[in-house]
This record gives C-alpha cells, structure tokens and sequence, in this order.
C-alpha cells in the first residue's frame, strides 16, 4: 500500500482533533464529530475519483514509476508540513514534471531509490499527458471545494478593528481519490507473475492505483462559507478550463505543455493568495447586529437544523418575544414547552419564520451557536 494514503489519513485525525479543541475553546462544544474529516476522506470523492480513472484509462495516460514516485513525495511533503495551502494535487503532479524537465535540460543523473533519474525518465508523451491530467485536477479540485468545503468550515472569534468580537470560518479538508494509470508493464518485476499485464501493440502496461491526495485551507471573512468556498472552487474550475485548453494545443506544439504546467502551478497558488489577501481585508460577515442574536453555527442533526437556520442569520424573535443575547433565546425557547416558533433575518434581509417542537428540558439542545 502507499504510505501516501497512511499519512492522509493520520494528518485526518489530527485536523479533527486539532478542530474539536478549538472549537471546544471558543464555544464550548464541537460542532462537527471529530472524525468527521476522516470518515469523509474517501467517501465525498469517490464518484469522481471513478470518473477520472475511466478518464485516465480512455486517454491512455502512461506514467513512469518515477514520476508517480515524485508526486507521491511531493503530496507527503504538503500534507506534513500541516499548511494545506501547499497540498494541492496540482502541486505534486506539476512540481514532479518540473523536476524530471530539469533533470531533462541539464542531463543530470541521480537516484531515487531503487531507481535511476536522468534524462531519460523525461518522456516525450508527458508534455502533452501531464498538461491533460493538471486539468481534470483542477477541475476535480474545484467541484469538491464547491460542494464540500463548507459543510464543516469551522467558527473562530476575531477582533474587528473597532473591538468587536466577530467570526471567521476556516475549511481544512483532505479528500483522496483512489485513480488507476498505466505504467509501462516492464517495469513489473518477474517475481510478481500475477501483477495483471496487457498488451496495446507491441508495448505491455500494467495498472497501478494510485492515491490521488487533495489537501485544501481557506478562511472565510468578508463572505459566508456557503457564498465562498463555491466562488473559490469556480475559480479553479476556471484555471482548469485554461489548462485544458493549452493541453490541447500541446498535442500539436509539445512545448506548450511545459507552459500548461507552470499556468496551472502558478495559477493555483496565485488563487490562494489573492482569495486570502482579498478576505483579510473589508468587513467582516458575522458580526454583532442590534436587530437581535447572530447565528455562528447549527449543530447537525440539531432542531434548529430541521427548522433550516443558516450560518450568518439573525434571530430576531422567539415565541413572540424580541431577542438581543443567548440568556434572552434560551428563556424564551422555554416559554413554550411543546412548539417553537423563531422569527429569522436571512442574509438577504428577508424575515422567514420557522417552527419546531421544543420540549422544556431539552431548550439548550436546539442546536444554535451565536454570537455573543
């Protein structure tokens, strides 16, 4: 097995317990389960994972061990330096090809491991091959953070310039996808007769699965996470549109698909600088609001879940009676032991009310984090 896929899943369990102890400091509770990061590691991306091997398998992508072996290191590298910026997939698949480019243009020679790196381990096909894969990464990359970066983006107080108390949310996330390439066949060891071979012409192959590693972290400020995270995965989806485009003019020019690669290396890092620059800066989108409590967070499976309460509303009334702090909701939610009635500011200005059975006792489980 891969010691990539080891690694995830340790740097997994400690992003969840790193996560449920801050939130247990600033609000007192965990929000999310704490294994929640890991029991999602493999499962939000595995439709996708299945696309991009029936991908990978039609266009016939054929990777050296040695590259897969540099991408593999490259990933490790990201996920333990625990700063999720750097641990994008396209950072191990475009850092890799740059590396066996150099080694190409100045004919150098060394070792990894068991195998020997010079100038030929730059095969011609990966200029047109790597440009390709870079794409569907970004494009891949860019759906989970759409759809999956905000279901556990976790809350975190911050001072407003004027000393306010206000709230950033901050997506750490792994996601690996599990994906098939084509290696050439002779490089399967005799000792392994059952390792499955096939032939195409006169060239053997084997297939060889390989964990496809997705690190992500972003903070969320000005925006919410449910309006953030898929404007960022837009974003990338959209440099992965780029990429696809200059991949497809390397079949004709291969020298563009160095060009590809260093857009698509390039381009990610400049997202993730300019997204964090831009949201450093201006208001914040969860700050205290006189028109009554701000919600910061809805624990799952909660009432205040089932009523559908969002991140970043306000709650003006309970049971009739205006609110302006947590004691004022929490009395007010046991005014009525059998219903509960909540009057809601969404974040377009529009009042909605929703309504909820709440039993007496159980008033300090409906499942609201607000702002205090």
């Amino acid at each position: 097995m891969n010691p990539l896929l080891y690694i995830a899943i340790i740097c997994c369990l400690a992003i969840g317990h790193r996560r449920v102890q801050n939130e247990r400091k600033w609000f007192n509770r965990q929000i999310h389960w704490g294994m929640y990061e890991t029991v999602f590691l493999l499962k939000q991306g595995w439709r996708m994972a299945l696309i991009f091997t029936i991908i990978s398998l039609l266009l016939g992508f054929v990777l050296p061990p040695v590259y897969l072996v540099l991408v593999a290191i490259i990933m490790i590298i990201g996920l333990v330096s625990f700063y999720y910026h750097l641990a994008s997939a396209v950072y191990g698949f475009g850092f890799a090809f740059v590396i066996l480019w150099f080694t190409y243009v100045y004919d150098g020679s060394w070792t990894l491991g068991p195998w020997q790196v010079d100038a030929l381990s730059m095969h011609q096909h990966l200029f047109m091959t790597v440009p390709f894969l870079l794409a569907i990464v970004l494009i891949i990359e860019g759906q989970l953070i759409k759809k999956y970066a905000a279901w556990n983006a976790s809350p975190r107080y911050q001072k407003t310039d004027r000393g306010l108390k206000a709230v950033t949310y901050l997506a750490k996330r792994i996601w690996i996808l599990p994906v098939f390439f084509l290696i050439p066949g002779s490089v399967i060891p005799d000792a392994l007769p059952f390792w499955p071979r096939f032939n195409i012409g006169s060239e053997t192959f084997s297939l060889v699965l390989f964990p496809v590693v997705f690190g992500f972290q972003q903070r969320a400020r000005k925006e919410l996470p449910a309006t953030f995270y898929p404007k960022f995965g837009a974003t990338v989806q959209l440099l992965g549109a780029l990429v696809f485009i200059e991949a497809l003019i390397a079949i004709f020019i291969p020298i563009v698909g160095l060009a590809a690669v260093v857009l698509a290396v390039i381009g990610r890092m400049l997202i993730s600088i300019l997204y964090s620059i831009s949201e450093r800066k201006g208001a914040f989108a969860v700050t205290p609001n006189k028109k009554g409590v701000v919600v910061v967070a809805v624990l799952p499976g909660s009432p205040a879940e089932a009523m559908g309460i969002q991140k970043g509303e306000v709650i003006r009334r309970v049971n009739g009676i205006p609110i302006h702090s947590e004691d004022e909701l929490y009395e007010a939610l046991q005014i009525n032991a059998a219903h509960c009635r909540i009057e809601v500011l969404d974040t377009n200005d529009e009042v909605r009310i929703r309504q909820h059975v709440v039993f007496r006792d159980d008033h300090f489980r409906i499942g609201l984090i607000v702002l205090k």
